[in-house]
């Protein structure tokens, strides 16, 4: 594994500040079950949890669970990397448009095996359902109080396989978390399963966003975005970068100093059998049952 430094540092100017609380944020998005991702990944959050020198977090920002262009991504791999999460220690995810792939039960099957949190603020359940997912959390990094918020894009949503969801302007679902809660919070982490694009949109209409981490287009953010005071981040796909952003906070909670960088991720072999077996099994299942239909 090696480490490529995209942004040596990033200063935003405050006058005044002290040194501050210094936290690093691990993240990564689209990972899409690439299980022969998952051991170097782990490997490299434990080296950068051991270097750093204050609170660390570790986010997703969704497509982690599912990836029907390749078939046996379709079937298989999810509950490994659930499992996966939960032993690196995730302290939150965001829903992205193939976790929702699987069908309402298997969704809510994977959130209530999750040990964290999974975010989508903009689908909101009708009247008198219950989501499986929640729309934001605090988390807690050292000192700071942290609000993370999730988001999802609306492309490619099954919206026939979730009839009780309704899709919100993402912006304006934001909005309406921050009024209500951004006053609790030294620090605003946006999980947004959406384009860099969608988000510098989001970040121009929302004020207050500190960390806008983003997935579905597959970037590698070489330059982070800047809206504002807004640092908008996404590592590349299919677990072969992991994002360490390091920032220094002062009391005030603003962020003065961030450092941001990836560590690229080998390959490890890994045993795939059961995977091409349970593929093989629905693959005839299926040819069966067109058998009979015609």
């Amino acid at each position: 594994m090696s480490r490529i430094f995209i942004s040596l540092l990033m200063v935003i100017a405050v006058a005044g500040t002290g040194l501050g609380e210094t936290v690093t944020i691990l993240y990564t998005n689209d990972v899409h079950t690439r299980v022969e991702q998952l051991p170097g990944l782990s490997a490299a959050i434990e080296d950068e949890r051991a270097a750093a020198s204050g609170p660390v977090l570790l986010f997703d920002s969704g497509d982690t669970w599912q990836d029907y262009r390749v078939p046996i991504y379709a079937v298989w791999g999810a509950e490994r990397t659930v499992e996966w999460m939960n032993t690196v220690g995730y302290d939150a995810m965001a829903l992205g448009n193939h976790d929702l792939y699987y069908g309402p039960d298997r969704l809510a099957h994977f959130v209530q095996t999750a040990d964290f949190p999974v975010l989508c603020a903009n689908l909101r359940p009708v009247a008198g359902v219950k989501s499986p997912f929640t729309p934001y959390t605090f988390v807690q990094a050292g000192g700071l109080h942290v609000l993370v918020v999730g988001l999802i894009t609306d492309e490619d949503l099954p919206y026939l396989d979730y009839p009780w969801l309704t899709y919100l302007d993402p912006a304006e679902a934001l909005a309406a978390v921050l009024d209500k809660e951004a006053n609790k919070a030294d620090l605003v982490v946006v999980l947004g399963h959406l384009p860099v694009a969608a988000a510098k949109r989001i970040a121009q209409r929302v004020p207050g966003i500190d960390i806008f981490l983003t997935g579905h287009s597959h970037e590698l953010m070489e330059t982070p975005v800047h809206v504002g005071k807004t640092v908008i981040l996404q590592a590349g796909a299919f677990g072969q970068h992991l994002g360490i952003l390091t920032l220094t906070v002062n009391s005030s909670g603003e962020v003065t100093k961030a450092a941001n960088s990836f560590r690229t991720i080998e390959k490890t072999p890994v045993e795939t059998d059961r995977g091409y077996i349970r593929l093989g099994i629905i693959g005839g299942l299926t040819l069966a049952l067109l058998l009979l239909l015609f």
